[in-house]
C-alpha cells in the first residue's frame, strides 16, 4: 500500500467508560482530534471504539471524516468483489460465502513482512451501516483482525469512519515495524474509500441527471 502524506494526530480519548455506545463520538473527542479531523487528517485513537477497560495494544485504530452518505460508504467498504480495483494493496479479492450478516472473503494483499504479499481468508460479521468485524480463518499469515465503524458527524453530508486493524505476518516481522507501517497504510485505505465513494456519487448523479 502507498503511504499517506497527511500528518497523523495521536489522541487519548476523554473517557474509557463506553463513550462509543451512541452516535455522538465526534463531540466527545478532544479538541485536538476534532481539529485534525476537520483538517482532513487521519487521527490515531488510543483505543478501539468497543474498549471500555484495558486497551488491546495489538491494534492500530484510526478515524477520518469521509464525505458521503452512510449507505454509500458502507457499500464501498464492503464491496469485496471489486476491492482490488480501488484499494491500494489489495491484489485479489473474492467473496466465497455470503449470509444475511456474514461473509467469507479470500484476498491477496500486500501487508509487508518477508513475503510482501499474502493470501488469506477472513470472516466478516456485519452490523449493516454501523459496524463490521473481521477475523482470520486461514492463509499464508499468522493473524489478521479488525473492525470498521461508521458514526454521525456534525456535517450531515459527512460520516466519521473508524478503522481498527491488527496484522501479524508471522516470523521476521516485529510488531513495532508492522504497526508503524499500518499508520501509513490505514490513512491510504481511508483515502481510497473516499475516492471511490466520490467516484460512485458522481457516476450516479450523471446517470440520474
Amino acid at each position: 500500500m502507498n503511504g499517506s502524506t497527511l500528518p497523523l494526530v495521536f489522541v487519548t480519548l476523554l473517557s474509557a467508560g463506553g463513550i462509543f455506545a451512541d452516535e455522538d463520538l465526534f463531540s466527545r473527542l478532544p479538541e485536538e482530534a476534532k481539529k485534525g479531523l476537520r483538517e482532513g487528517n487521519a487521527v490515531v485513537l488510543e483505543r478501539r471504539p468497543d474498549e471500555t477497560a484495558e486497551i488491546d495494544k495489538r491494534f492500530v485504530t484510526m478515524a477520518k471524516l469521509l464525505t458521503g452518505t452512510r449507505s454509500l460508504i458502507w457499500e464501498v467498504i464492503h464491496d469485496k468483489e471489486d476491492a482490488e480495483k480501488f484499494l491500494d494493496g489489495v491484489l485479489e479479492s473474492k467473496v466465497l460465502e455470503k449470509g444475511e450478516n456474514e461473509i467469507l472473503v479470500a484476498q491477496k494483499t500486500h501487508v509487508g513482512g518477508p513475503k510482501g504479499a499474502y493470501r488469506y481468508t477472513l470472516r466478516h460479521k456485519l452490523e449493516p451501516m454501523k459496524r463490521a468485524d473481521f477475523s482470520f480463518v486461514e492463509g499464508e499469515i499468522k493473524n489478521v483482525l479488525g473492525s470498521w465503524w461508521i458514526y454521525e458527524a456534525p456535517d450531515p453530508e459527512v460520516m466519521l469512519v473508524v478503522y481498527s486493524l491488527h496484522i501479524d505476518p508471522g516470523v521476521f516481522a516485529p510488531q513495532f515495524v508492522v504497526k508503524r507501517g499500518m499508520r501509513k497504510t490505514i490513512p491510504a485505505t481511508l483515502a481510497s474509500i473516499q475516492k471511490e465513494v466520490t467516484r460512485r456519487q458522481k457516476e450516479r448523479a450523471s446517470v440520474g441527471g
